[in-house]
């Protein structure tokens, strides 16, 4: 009689204990500093000079915070920044979708020429003093649609797309066309609704894009009260900076301005990334099935 092996799901082999401390090291790796940027925001100038690790601050302070909202125009750049996403955003998946549609089907004519196209721009750029030209020339300078315009398409969003969609029953899309839909009827009807994760996945990433975009708004814009909040914290950031390279007095007083910049820094870290932590868990039960498709497939 042949003995069958069963595996005993209450049983912890030696490799599971070794993965499990590996993953939990690599896990605190990650979130430690995470912690300690945001512990570091709040403390005092003293208590972060007696130990710049720290787990749970003694005496709690939002004077960076503070610093920030007094020093800088951070709800401007809030503004402006949504703004850009508000506006920039539908007009980028919109483009994305329409142009990954497209390059899916295969009875589309220069369908592989087109696609070439895509291809190149991810090797290769214009560079920035053409983008320069070309936004001087269509007298965007200092315009929001300056910021809008130069981040509309990302080539590798539309590949993923293609791919995803590529990946989708072609029986499904061929009867709907025997049932006399358009391919218009087609992608608004049919494609969309199927393509939830990967639509999750491109808002997520076109979204953080533009979120943390500052390099378009530096070179177009020249208006404070037009600048985005990455923009804006950085100036903000500079500043102290520069005054911390610059100031001649004693050692404590430069160890003060010292830690009153790394406060200033780590509460613009904070600032900067917790909208985005709070949409991602909302996000993220399509994120990795629509990366996965999207890169995969092809």
């Amino acid at each position: 009689m042949r003995k069958e092996n069963h595996y005993d799901r209450n049983r912890l082999s030696a490799l599971d204990v070794v993965l499990f401390v590996i993953l939990t090291l690599l896990g605190l790796a990650i979130i430690l500093p995470f912690y300690n940027a945001i512990m570091i925001s709040f403390v005092t100038e003293a208590e972060y000079f007696r130990s710049p690790f720290i787990l749970f601050p003694k005496d709690p302070t939002l004077e960076a915070y503070r610093t920030l909202l007094e020093t800088g125009s951070i709800l401007n750049g809030y503004g402006n920044t949504l703004y850009h996403i508000a506006v920039g955003l539908p007009i980028s998946m919109f483009i994305t979708f329409a142009m990954g549609y497209v390059l899916s089907r295969p009875e589309f004519p220069g369908r592989k020429l087109l696609y070439l196209f895509v291809l190149i721009t991810m090797l290769f750029s214009g560079g920035m003093v053409p983008s320069f030209l070309l936004i001087r020339s269509l007298g965007l300078m200092n315009t929001r649609w300056s910021v809008i315009l130069s981040c509309l398409l990302s080539t590798y969003y539309v590949v993923l797309v293609t791919n995803f969609i590529r990946a989708l029953p072609a029986s499904l899309l061929e009867s709907a066309r025997l049932d006399g839909a358009s391919e218009t009827t087609i992608l608004l009807r049919i494609v969309l609704p199927l393509s939830k994760p990967i639509i999750a996945t491109i808002t997520l990433f076109y979204a953080v894009d533009k979120w943390n975009e500052w390099w378009n708004s530096m070179l177009y814009i020249n208006r404070m009260e037009m600048y985005p909040l990455q923009l804006i914290l950085q100036n903000i950031i500079n500043s102290y900076q520069t005054a911390q390279d610059t100031e001649i007095a004693s050692a404590d007083a430069i160890n003060r301005l010292q830690t009153f910049s790394m406060g200033i820094k780590m509460a613009a870290i904070v600032v900067t990334m917790l909208p985005i932590m709070l949409v991602f868990p909302f996000l993220q039960r399509f994120f990795v099935k629509g990366i996965m498709i999207g890169a995969v497939k092809g």
